[in-house]
């Protein structure tokens, strides 16, 4: 027995909306009065809020994901450069001989070590260490680095922060949606419900498959037992 699949998804939910819309004002045409004018009307409204919450989610997860890829394009190339410093930094320490103080300057450990960049924060930190410890250093009478110079790190760390900062927002803006649309899923789902209970009853006279077949033109759909022949697939005709 073929058993009713109600909507599952976004896209799933608007495609019934305006399947089932279209057929009540068809049937509505030919007088054909299936459903009560105030379900059409709660359908109309579901529809207009649905799809406005949903092409809103869609932009909102568009400027995200561009706000995402232009962080993560500024991140690496603020990356590179800090590398590059501080490898240069380090092979410049030892050939001249700097006392190992100098390193302090730039965030790095007395043995050496390197700050950690493994994550976005700990870059832009280490990045400010080297803009901040360059200043530093001169002050100190150690010349300043170059091959990168610390202004190449210092105008890529601003690019990589006002994109850093510009996720956060777009991230806000992304969830606000999402809530939005989480709150009307549940309520159009009952209306789904509501208008299956409705056409049901109206075909109640009806055989069960052409109750199925009728209720398929307003959109709904049956899922099949494996091995389970669809209606659609059957040869010998419903009598009416």
């Amino acid at each position: 027995m073929p058993s009713i699949n109600y909507p599952k998804s976004d896209t799933k939910r608007i495609e019934f909306v305006r399947h089932c819309l279209g057929t009540a004002k068809k049937d509505i045409e030919m007088s054909l009065l299936y459903l009560p004018q105030e379900l059409i009307d709660q359908l109309e409204t579901t529809q207009t809020r649905f799809e406005s919450s949903y092409q809103k989610l869609d932009s909102k997860l568009s400027d995200r994901q561009k706000q995402v890829r232009e962080k993560n394009e500024a991140m690496t190339l603020l990356e590179q450069c800090v590398r590059d410093f501080f490898e240069v930094f380090k092979r410049r320490t030892y050939r001249l001989k700097h006392p190992s103080e100098v390193l302090r300057f730039y965030g790095v450990t007395l043995s050496g070590d390197l700050p950690d960049i493994s994550n976005d924060t700990s870059l832009l930190i280490a990045a400010g260490n080297i803009v901040n410890g360059d200043a530093k250093a001169v002050v100190a009478g150690y010349s300043t680095m170059t091959n990168p110079s610390a202004s190449e790190v210092s105008s890529l760390l601003v690019a990589a922060k006002k994109e850093f900062n510009d996720v956060a927002p777009a991230d806000r803006e992304y969830d606000a949606v999402q809530k939005e649309l989480d709150a009307l899923r549940e309520p159009t789902d009952e209306l789904i419900r509501e208008v299956y209970d409705h056409l049901k009853f109206a075909f109640r006279k009806e055989s069960a498959s052409n109750a199925r077949r009728l209720l398929r033109t307003y959109g709904f759909q049956y899922s099949y037992l494996k091995g389970e022949p669809k209606e659609e697939e059957q040869v010998v005709p419903e009598n009416n």
